[in-house]
């Protein structure tokens, strides 16, 4: 049985590279959303066991996320949730993981933060077939990084 995925990010640049990822490691994408309002509404009606949440976006800014990822979290436990940001600061990374974040995944992406979260799916999601290392490249453009 496949993944649902819900990708939330105001970028559609971002959603690409995100669903052409999350397609090849196996998920199912069930939506995609542009703002946490919307989030929350396809969250809550779709159910889906992963989502992908940009912690900046229109109509809900970074404060607003946090409640967005604490209500789905409380809604649903079992919810895995990535964070997405161009926010490289530790100190929001560390209390998203504490509150139960998946991961936190930081913009522009690189080949090395698409193979770490490979490896992070792949312990997580054991019924996703995900392929090795080597089709990262495809999706990312050449000036990323970590």
């Amino acid at each position: 049985m496949a993944v649902r995925v819900l990708i939330a990010d105001d970028s559609i640049f971002i959603r690409d590279i995100l669903r052409t990822h999350l397609q090849r490691f196996g998920f199912t994408v069930v939506a995609e959303t542009e703002n946490a309002s919307q989030t929350l509404k396809l969250f809550r009606a779709l159910k889906p066991e992963f989502i992908t949440l940009d912690l900046v976006m229109p109509v809900v800014d970074g404060v607003d996320a946090l409640g967005a990822f604490r209500t789905m979290r409380e809604e649903d436990p079992a919810v895995q949730i990535l964070l997405v940001s161009a926010i490289p600061y530790q100190r929001t990374r560390e209390a998203f993981l504490r509150e139960g974040a998946f991961d936190y995944l930081v913009k522009p992406f690189s080949k090395l933060s698409f193979e770490r979260l490979r490896r992070k799916l792949e312990a997580t999601f054991p019924e996703l077939r995900i392929p090795r290392a080597g089709h990262e490249a495809a999706a990312l453009p050449s000036n990323s990084h970590e």
